[in-house]
């Protein structure tokens, strides 16, 4: 497996761990759902593989893949 799939697999798994926290620990501001689709919109355009990978995993959380 090259560098680059290492990364966003990691960055998926970081994904997975941070939907676990929020659907246990949700935010007072705003839903759980709507809190990983922020974060997702937030790595959108991240040049990096491993924010490319968190956000494919949050989408893939919230069903918008």
């Amino acid at each position: 497996m090259s560098r680059p799939e290492r990364e966003f697999l990691n960055g998926f798994q970081k994904a997975a761990l941070l939907t676990q926290q929020v659907r246990a620990f949700p935010p007072s501001y705003t839903s759980p759902r709507d809190y990983v689709r922020d974060v997702a919109r937030l790595m959108l355009g991240t040049d990096d593989f491993v924010g490319r990978g968190l956000a494919a995993g949050c989408l893939s959380a919230v069903g918008e893949t």
